[in-house]
């Protein structure tokens, strides 16, 4: 049993709920639930899901160039259990033939994830792949450095059918951002010259790079022409930490829509804020 803070402020708690709608469900579901104390031993989209897929994710790899501290994903080499994921054509091929199938409405929107999938030197089979099962949107989540390095990769990804990258970029100091600090203006105008768009996704960490939401909207105003959302996403602490450590880290949504009002001197409030349905 655990106690966490999941959200930072009673007020936009309340306003924020005033939204919540079910959906219709999965009507064709791919796992059976025989009753509801399996989960999460069985888990997938089962009958107890309230909503269809809005936005599937693939995991291609989970090998990745960087060792991000914070990764939820993020395993160190040579602990028990250590794998390398990544799956084949025909599995590819086969998931997305059971996201089409979704009812009532097929699931025709992709993010493709890991790692870092451009590490794949067939991501370009992969989407096809996905384009000829008959998905619409694909975007790519992340770290950017292969685009920034090599923009002929950047097109052969675009031309096979990635329609945005869900890049990765923290803040607008290398202090903040070291990861990918100096490869995020290549990787920006690689995207310009291929016609990818772009979703800046800042990892907020409390006392890290709080401090910098401000900026990293006034950096994506600066780029709007391939910039087209900033989506900032508060830590995910997956249990590798104790309580008092989770604590000084742990930053919620309202706490990231108040610094931003400050930050942005209230050209962005804390009222303009709503929930996706």
């Amino acid at each position: 049993e655990c106690e966490e803070l999941y959200f930072g402020s009673y007020d936009m708690y309340k306003k924020f709920s005033t939204y919540w709608v079910d959906g219709k469900g999965a009507h064709a579901p791919n796992v059976i639930m025989a009753d509801k104390c399996s989960c999460p031993n069985n888990c997938g989209l089962c009958s107890n899901h309230l909503s269809h897929s809005g936005l599937a994710n693939m995991i291609v790899t989970n090998r990745c160039d960087l060792t991000c501290w914070y990764c939820f994903f993020y395993v160190k080499k040579g602990l028990e259990g250590a794998y390398m994921y990544e799956p084949d054509h025909t599995q590819v091929r086969a998931m997305m033939k059971t996201l089409r199938a979704e009812r009532p409405i097929p699931g025709n929107s992709m993010q493709i994830t890991g790692g870092e999938p451009m590490l794949r030197e067939d991501i370009c089979d992969v989407i096809k792949i996905m384009k000829e099962e008959g998905v619409d949107h694909i975007q790519m989540n992340t770290n950017g450095i292969r685009h920034a390095l090599d923009p002929e990769a950047a097109r052969e990804v675009r031309l096979a059918g990635c329609n945005n990258l869900y890049l990765s970029f923290d803040g607008v100091t290398a202090r903040t951002n070291p990861k990918n600090h100096w490869e995020i203006p290549y990787a920006l105008d690689s995207c310009r010259k291929t016609g990818s768009t772009v979703v800046f996704v800042p990892t907020v960490i409390k006392s890290i790079n709080d401090h910098e939401l401000g900026g990293i909207i006034r950096y994506a105003q600066k780029n709007m022409d391939v910039v087209h959302a900033v989506n900032f996403q508060p830590v995910s602490l997956t249990g590798r930490m104790g309580k008092q450590e989770r604590e000084k880290y742990r930053i919620t949504v309202p706490d990231c829509i108040q610094r931003i009002e400050e930050q942005t001197n209230g050209e962005v409030t804390v009222d303009d804020w709503y929930p996706v349905p």
